[in-house]
């Protein structure tokens, strides 16, 4: 199918296609948009075939959901701090793509599911996607908003074949699960992975009444950093705390505007010690809240721990190779096995784009892909950032000790992890480690459709380019263990979305109150009002 009225194309209906989608075309109501979804429901992560049971948000109601239309929780609905499951977030999305219909066409009406994306061309100044068999959708701009947690990354497991079991990623979680809980005679669950993926399966399975054995590797990069969801004051939960600027101020950011706070708080040796003894202290109230050295089963010492909780057995070991109803570890110990599920994470490239088309487009890639010149080009920017990273923010000088993850790929080269110094006519959304999605995808839809409208532009390109190796080396500085990639700034929420709307020239977001603006959390209310702006700044397009 070839159809050559369409305005945009975009890839994937997760947060970041729909919320991209919604924007585009409160502002271009008779715009010509598509999207191409390979699964048959929308949500991406929230969609409801990788739903299950115990998967919660890890946002609050009043931080979740987009600013358009609330959230909404059935009375007597479960609630723990104001975070909620993420069957509403399901619900809530499928209801949101029905409810906003533009010049008689709903978003659900203008998603073609089950259309799985082969590969990308670019002819004539318009991109043709190529689908399965002979189905290609043309148009001249496209919108590549798949995120990071659409291929699973599988591990090597030796003895894979002798195992007679099932074995799954997380993606699969929700539907195998049903299955797997259900089948009395495979009582044994194995996790393999420390991430909230693994937690959450960890957690679900034990639920079910499995024997869960949680393997997190000793070679790899432990468990993840979980913190206690109670909130203080007026903030609801931890995450509204995270959410603020005055915490955000706190941590160092490259997204920020330099000025007398950030200058006094991360540039002075005493504003240093201030900040290092808040996080300690934070440190040691989730240590507090963990109990790590006195719950029962614990062993002396974090690094030591391998515990046994009600059903659950936790080993910090190597897996050495699997066997028929078993997996044996590199101590000695043979854990009974029936069913694999592996949290392990994501594989980050795009499978429908070229090697070719990788490199030119500023993605991820080996460094033997790419031409001399350009590669030593981008390590002295890279050296050159990364020395102002460290004259503007010291502390990052000498990291604590961490595992480093050896990644034989060039960071990211996409300005604001979004749009690609060599092609105007394609983005990438939801190409970014935040802590929250929703936000994160309105704030780029925003500045997407600015940028495709040429309503802004990039500067100038050596300074594009300074840029953008600025973000990758403080990436790589603050986030020492995952922050290779150029693109991991997970405590960098507030800063990256006021970013994208100051880049926008856009300030509806922010509070009246000089007090209120520091201290209130990041609420999904705050951007009800950028449409209003922006409408009123550029003028509805076509």
């Amino acid at each position: 199918m070839v159809d050559s009225s369409l305005d945009v194309i975009v890839i994937g209906a997760g947060l970041s296609g729909i919320a991209f989608s919604r924007f585009y075309l409160d502002t271009h109501p008779k715009g010509s948009l598509i999207v191409l979804e390979e699964d048959t429901c929308v949500g991406g992560v929230w969609s409801s075939s990788r739903l299950y049971n115990a998967f919660w948000s890890q946002s609050g109601l009043r931080m979740a959901g987009f600013s358009d239309r609330a959230i909404e929780l059935p009375p007597g609905a479960e609630t723990y701090h104001d975070i909620f499951e993420a069957k509403f977030v399901t619900k809530y999305l499928e209801e949101y793509v029905d409810s906003h219909v533009y010049d008689g066409k709903s978003l659900r009406d203008r998603i073609l599911f089950g259309f799985k994306v082969a590969s990308l061309q670019k002819s004539a100044d318009t991109w043709q996607v190529h689908g399965a068999g002979n189905q290609t959708i043309s148009a001249p701009k496209l919108v590549v908003a798949t995120g990071h947690t659409s291929r699973p990354a599988m591990p090597t497991l030796p003895g894979k074949d002798n195992f007679l079991g099932p074995i799954l990623h997380q993606k699969d979680f929700g539907k195998a699960s049903i299955e797997v809980f259900k089948d009395s005679s495979r009582p044994n669950v194995t996790v393999l992975g420390g991430g909230k993926s693994a937690a959450d399966m960890v957690y679900a399975s034990a639920k079910a009444g499995k024997n869960v054995a949680w393997i997190i590797r000793r070679d790899g990069e432990g468990p993840a950093a979980f913190a206690a969801a109670a909130g203080k004051g007026p903030y609801r939960n931890g995450p509204e705390i995270a959410a603020t600027r005055m915490m955000s101020a706190l941590s160092p950011s490259c997204f920020t505007e330099p000025n007398w706070l950030s200058s006094l708080i991360h540039g002075t040796a005493r504003g240093r010690r201030i900040i290092a003894q808040i996080w300690i202290g934070a440190d040691e109230a989730c240590r507090k809240e963990a109990n790590f050295e006195e719950r029962h089963g614990a062993l002396p010492g974090f690094a030591n721990l391998r515990s046994s909780t009600r059903n659950v057995s936790v080993f910090r070991e190597n897996l050495l190779e699997l066997r028929d109803h078993s997996i044996l570890l590199e101590n000695g110990i043979e854990v009974p096995a029936d069913t694999l599920f592996c949290g392990t994470g994501w594989d980050p490239h795009y499978p429908f784009l070229s090697k070719t088309q990788t490199v030119r487009l500023g993605l991820p890639h080996a460094a033997e892909d790419e031409d001399l010149s350009t590669l030593q080009e981008w390590n002295t920017l890279l050296e050159a950032a990364d020395e102002e990273v460290v004259r503007r923010f010291p502390q990052l000088a000498e990291p604590p000790t961490f595992i480093e993850r050896r990644l034989n790929a060039t960071p990211t080269r996409l300005y604001n992890c979004i749009a690609p110094l060599s092609d105007k006519s394609i983005l990438f959304l939801g190409n970014i480690y935040l802590s929250n999605a929703f936000r994160t995808a309105e704030a780029q839809a925003v500045w997407a459709t600015a940028y495709l409208d040429n309503n802004i532009a990039l500067p100038p390109t050596e300074q594009t380019k300074q840029e953008i190796a600025y973000m990758a080396a403080f990436s790589s500085r603050r986030y020492p263990s995952h922050g290779k990639t150029g693109n991991y700034f997970h405590m960098d929420l507030v800063g990256y979305t006021d970013k994208l709307l100051r880049d926008v020239g856009l300030v509806s977001h922010r509070k009246y109150w000089w007090w209120q603006d520091i201290f209130s959390p990041c609420l999904a209310s705050d951007l009800s009002q950028v449409k209003g702006e922006y409408l009123a700044k550029f003028g509805k397009q076509k």
